[in-house]
């Protein structure tokens, strides 16, 4: 196949400044994010430590990128101990089958 006969992929032009655009509403991905970083937050945070927000009232990326950030930070404080240790693959025996 020579290079002319090579598909071409069309780049489409996008406006940056939309792009980047925190102020926007956040989108269903965004949305699913948050329920699992606020469960997650109700599970390993202490009940005084927690940030106490109700991610119904989130509406912009802006908003939802501070409540992601702070849910972050504070399982990061708050993980349990160990969580970080590898899991070990369990070994069979040879002389099993």
């Amino acid at each position: 196949m020579s290079l002319k006969d090579a598909p071409t992929i069309d780049v489409l032009e996008f406006d940056e400044k939309e792009a980047y655009n925190h102020d926007r509403p956040i989108s269903s991905l965004i949305r699913t994010q948050l329920l699992h970083l606020h469960h997650a937050e109700n599970l390993v945070v202490p009940r005084k430590a927690r940030t106490n927000i109700n991610i119904n009232h989130l509406l912009t990326e802006r908003q939802a990128s501070e409540y992601i950030q702070n849910v972050t930070r504070l399982l990061h404080r708050y993980r349990k101990a160990g969580s970080r240790t590898k899991s070990k693959k369990k070994v069979k025996d040879s002389s099993e089958k």
